[in-house]
């Protein structure tokens, strides 16, 4: 026979004797496992007890979600219509709608974002998660809270959306009542001051005419002089005679005030200041694109999950400790080429 036939015959039986070798010890594992399949079952079932217990005791945590946006234009007109009054001399400085939404929105997120802090930093935290729907947008907020179960879940977030809201309804209500107060105090004012420089260019007018008749007087002027007095200043009041000036004085003592259009203007606006009813019980901070939802599925524990670990982890128990137990553990691969190497004479043999 050839000497390199027989090499690689031998080199062939020598792979073969060692593939069966592995094969035997892969098989001794499986049956050492089949036979001990009654130990993994009841470590299964431990495992299972074990994770039964664990979900018994271990606090579910249910989480409800809203998600909100900016009010609607309806939902601040009541606002609006007041700051319409107080601003009926400046309406230019008056904030537009759009911008009263997204002012009314913004303290809405900024208190919600408070209140997470807040809840978070309680000596049992609670978990109330503020994020936009939308990265980079502040148009629509979604907020979660999480709780115990979940109806309680759905009943907390809803209190603290409406205790939130309710707060910048009544921050609102009593800041439009101080500039209310501020408004009043400033219309009156103007007024009184108007009405004063009514008064002043009566005694001036008063005391015009006056002079005017002491010089007449003086003059031996008893009769008008112009054939029209239409355009008379103070200095020429003279010319209409003793007999016209003290007329002139007796009527313009009894004369009413004469005030301009300013003094009328802030009269209106003072009545609609004073008459204003304030009435924000419709205001709303924010609207709803969906209400805080009933969850029907629990954050943790994960039953299924809990399960399905427990079984692996029986499994790998039960079998790691039978084979343990019974000095046979699986050989790795080294182990397996030490095994066939040391096998190798005596394989040899057969064949010589």
């Amino acid at each position: 026979m050839n000497p390199d036939n027989k090499n690689v015959e031998l080199s062939s039986r020598h792979q073969n004797f060692s593939n069966t070798a592995d094969e035997i010890d892969l098989l001794e594992v499986i049956a050492q496992l089949w036979n001990g399949k009654k130990t993994i079952i009841a470590c299964v079932i431990v495992a299972m007890v074990l994770a039964g217990i664990y979900l018994f005791l271990a606090k579910e945590k249910w989480t409800s979600t809203a998600i909100v946006a900016t009010p609607t234009s309806g939902m601040i007109a009541n606002y609006n219509s007041s700051l319409g009054v107080l601003y009926t001399q400046t309406p230019a400085d008056k904030p537009s709608l759009p911008d009263l939404q997204n002012q009314f929105f913004g303290r809405f997120a900024a208190s919600m974002g408070a209140l997470s802090s807040a809840l978070h930093n309680l000596e049992e935290p609670q978990i109330l998660k503020v994020d936009q729907v939308v990265k980079g947008s502040n148009d629509q907020l979604s907020i979660a809270y999480t709780a115990p179960t979940a109806k309680d879940a759905q009943a907390q977030l809803t209190k603290y959306i409406e205790q939130i809201n309710d707060k910048i309804v009544d921050g609102y209500t009593a800041d439009l009542r101080r500039t209310l107060g501020v408004k009043t105090n400033e219309l009156s004012s103007a007024m009184d001051t108007q009405k004063q420089l009514a008064i002043d260019k009566k005694q001036q007018r008063i005391n015009a005419i006056r002079q005017a008749l002491t010089i007449a007087e003086a003059s031996g002027v008893k009769t008008s002089q112009l054939n029209q007095a239409e355009y008379l200043s103070d200095d020429t009041l003279y010319l209409l005679g003793t007999s016209s000036l003290q007329s002139m004085i007796q009527n313009e003592a009894t004369k009413p005030l004469i005030y301009d259009q300013s003094y009328y203007d802030t009269q209106s606006a003072l009545l609609g200041v004073t008459h204003m009813k304030i009435d924000l019980s419709h205001l709303q901070s924010f609207r709803y694109i969906s209400t805080a939802d009933l969850p029907i599925r629990r954050d943790s524990p994960k039953k299924t999950l809990v399960i399905l670990l427990a079984i692996i982890f029986g499994v790998v128990v039960g079998a790691v400790g039978l084979v343990a137990m019974s000095g046979h553990l699986p050989l790795t691969k080294k182990q397996l080429t030490a095994k066939a190497s040391s096998r190798r004479p005596e394989i040899l043999g057969l064949f010589y």
